[in-house]
């Protein structure tokens, strides 16, 4: 553990699994956390699922390192691992912003029309997968930010692909089809408008009292996600 904390201060790579407590449900949940933040973003809710008998993993990446387009591809590449490495078990994803986009550029071989022969993750892998507040249709910040802020969009590459643009790379994301997704957003989100997180076939949406940065922590989050990954519903 404490190799592991030393190599997440000094800005290394830092994934994290939790075996399950209590009785195993045979699921693995795969979280992915947003821009500018890191694994540990989601360690407390990693362990509240963990006691629910889940196998966590919790993905990390250097958020301003690559595109949006080349971090879908580093995910889809440690999901096959764990796909491969857990044949016999569903697989859950829990994003959070930014996290979303990753898992729909990730699972971009699912989008309707597209062909998933010889793809290790077929549909029939995926149980549930639940994005909290996804910017789907952009961030107006982010926007902003590539207008007067240059220098920031080139110190983190994904922004201009986030941007609420009309020629931003998010309009050009695939949706995965026939995937049960839930999306949570808050009602006080100043960095993703509620209309941004919408997602087309998504039936399954809860707004909550919170912001965008610390959502994942909040007790209704909580509550929310343990219900859609059991039941199918909030």
């Amino acid at each position: 553990m404490i190799n592991t904390i030393i190599k997440y201060l000094r800005g290394r790579k830092c994934h994290f699994y939790f075996s399950p407590l209590g009785e195993d449900k045979h699921e693995v949940v795969v979280m992915v956390h947003g821009l500018i933040r890191r694994s540990i973003n989601f360690y407390r809710l990693g362990r509240v699922l963990q006691k629910c008998g889940y196998h966590i993993y919790l993905y990390d990446y250097q958020t301003s390192r690559h595109s949006v387009a080349e971090h879908g591809q580093h995910f889809k590449a440690y999901l096959e691992k764990i796909a491969t490495e857990h044949p016999d078990k569903k697989i859950d994803l829990v994003t959070h912003s930014m996290g979303g986009i990753l898992t729909r550029e990730a699972l971009g071989h699912l989008a309707q029309g597209q062909n998933e022969d010889n793809e290790i993750l077929t549909r029939e892998r995926f149980k549930r997968i639940i994005m909290i507040a996804p910017p789907h249709l952009g961030s107006d910040i982010a926007r902003l930010c590539c207008k007067y802020l240059p220098f920031v969009a080139r110190w983190v590459k994904p922004l201009a692909d986030l941007s609420s643009a009309p020629d931003a790379y998010i309009h050009q994301v695939p949706i995965p089809a026939g995937l049960e997704i839930g999306i949570i957003i808050g009602r006080f989100d100043n960095e993703v408008k509620e209309e941004y997180t919408q997602l087309p076939g998504v039936k399954h949406y809860l707004k909550i009292n919170a912001e965008h940065s610390f959502i994942m922590h909040m007790p209704a989050t909580k509550k929310a996600v343990i219900s859609f990954l059991g039941k199918g519903h909030f």
